[in-house]
């Protein structure tokens, strides 16, 4: 009777243990259903079980910065906006200052693009990881509910076999309380009215039990002694097991309810995620569709501002020209202006000593005339006259060459005061010329420099790109980026601008020629 017992006595242990479980459960079940399903942090809550680990805590935060991103889409979209206009601006702008001007005010439009575009990624990679943990923790949820149906199946085929023990030994003292009633019929009447409502549970419980086990039964009813008070026992026993066994039956039925709303529960939350995983993917496939499209405006409005750059790098060529032309008129007319200028001189010398000559002449006949005698008055008229005749033939003669003197000085001042008219001018041209170099030349750097900016933007956004598709595994299938340079060059047509801007140097240069001209003929002026 020690094994029956025993068994007995551990069963009820079984049932502490099983209603421990349903506790468990019920606390666990509690415990995952949200309170509030619109908040973010409710299904971290079904993930941890035992407790909240801070990578869960983590992906509540990402969680809560996954409803934002539509609202930073527009931003985004905005922001490109903003620098198309721009772009297109420059395109059609023609003054260099305003260029310049939209130039900054690109590559400012380009640092905000470039920190929205980081802060895309960093999203994407924080929805990477949150979809990382959630596949892993459904994954761990999913082996956590097998492991417990395969311990309640355990459990339920223990129980099972027990029972059938027990029914067993029922079985088998019904038996022997049979044949020890048929070996001493010498016995009280007390015995036999206890035996009777044993007997009649026997018998109605035997044929369904020898049935099954015949030779159980022989054997357990050989080794059962024949006491009264075992029946008793039994009997107790008996109601104790159909009480443990309703018990486990009704924490069974619990349980399975639990269990079926556990796994709807989690069934409805994989489903959600995976919707959430599809919308995600579909909104980085249209971003990344969209940057696409925006570096393929980014490339175009490049080339332009290349041309324009080639356009005045052209014009600063030109420019240069012109100016060794005009320093080169300048010393051919320095060099005029110096034979003309002692030549002048000389002529100013001459004009003295003539008129000194003169004076000299004059102060000569006056004395003379003074000086002669009454008695030679006719000789000394007649010689004066000749004298005078020679003398007013000399001064007429003089007075010519002073105005033709004059005249060549005249001419002469009037063709200095015009050539330094024209150094002066030409002077202002270098100057206004050189002027125009420098601010090109500035242009000209600050626009390399934006170029070399911009081709770093570029380049750090390509290994963003890049990086962005090495972190997300699960996004083989999207499309490659097409080049962005070579394919661009090699097929777009050459900018408008470019005839505009050769026809203005062609112009420029005409009107240099004609002014040349002018300057190097100044007698037909």
């Amino acid at each position: 009777m020690g094994g029956p017992q025993t068994e007995t006595q551990s069963k009820p242990c079984l049932h502490l243990t099983a209603e421990q479980k349903e506790e468990q459960n019920s606390c666990l079940g509690k415990t995952l259903l949200p309170e509030k399903p619109s908040e973010a942090l409710s299904e971290f809550e079904v993930v941890n079980m035992e407790g909240k680990t801070p990578d869960a805590l983590t992906a509540g935060s990402v969680a809560g910065v996954i409803p934002l991103l539509p609202q930073e889409n527009i931003e985004l979209a905005s922001q490109l906006k903003r620098l198309e206009s721009s772009f297109s601006i420059f395109a059609e702008e023609s003054n260099p200052n305003q260029l310049l001007a939209h130039l900054g005010r690109m590559a400012v439009e380009f640092h905000h693009l470039s920190s929205k575009v980081q802060k895309n990624e960093q999203r994407t990679s924080l929805l990477q990881t949150l979809c990382e943990q959630l596949r892993q923790e459904n994954n761990e949820l999913r082996k956590k509910m097998e492991e417990d149906h395969h311990i309640r199946n355990r459990d339920l085929e223990q129980l099972r076999l027990e029972n059938q023990k027990l029914k067993e030994l029922v079985t088998g003292g019904a038996a022997a309380a049979a044949v020890s009633s048929s070996a001493a019929p010498s016995d009280t009447e007390a015995p036999e009215a206890k035996e009777e409502p044993v007997k009649e549970e026997s018998t109605a419980v035997r044929p369904k039990m020898e049935a099954n086990t015949p030779q159980k039964s022989g054997k357990a009813a050989e080794k059962t002694p024949t006491k009264p008070c075992d029946v008793e026992v039994y009997e107790k026993k008996i109601k104790l097991l159909e009480k443990q066994r309703k018990d486990v039956l009704e924490v069974n039925k619990q349980w399975d309810i639990q269990w079926n709303s556990m796994k709807s529960q989690f069934e409805q939350k994989i489903t959600d995620l995976r919707q959430r995983l599809a919308e995600s993917q579909k909104t980085v496939l249209e971003l990344e569709a969209e940057r696409e499209q925006r570096q393929r405006d980014y490339d175009k409005k490049l080339l332009l501002a290349k041309s324009k750059i080639e356009n005045v790098q052209g014009e600063k060529e030109c420019l240069n020209s012109e100016t060794t032309e005009l320093k080169q008129k300048i010393r051919y007319l320095q060099d005029q202006l110096l034979p003309l200028s002692k030549q002048r001189e000389y002529q100013e010398k001459e004009i003295q000593r003539l008129n000194r000559a003169l004076e000299e002449a004059l102060n000569l006949h006056s004395p003379s005339s003074s000086q002669q005698p009454p008695g030679q008055g006719n000789f000394a008229d007649a010689a004066n006259n000749l004298k005078k005749q020679e003398l007013l033939t000399q001064i007429a003669v003089l007075k010519e060459q002073v105005k033709i003197f004059e005249e060549d000085f005249r001419k002469e001042r009037s063709d200095r005061e015009r050539m330094n008219e024209e150094k002066e001018d030409l002077r202002r041209q270098v100057e206004r010329l050189q002027g125009q170099i420098t601010n090109l030349t500035n242009q000209l750097h600050q626009a390399q420099n934006e170029c070399q900016r911009e081709r770093t933007e570029r380049c750090k956004l390509e290994r963003l790109q890049m990086h962005h598709k090495q972190g997300f595994p699960w996004q083989s299938s999207f499309p490659q980026p097409r080049g962005a340079r070579a394919v661009g060059e090699s097929s777009r047509p050459p900018p408008e601008n470019a005839d505009q801007s050769a026809a203005a140097a062609a112009v420029a240069a005409a009107g240099f020629g004609k002014r040349e001209r002018q300057n190097i003929d100044p007698g037909k002026h």
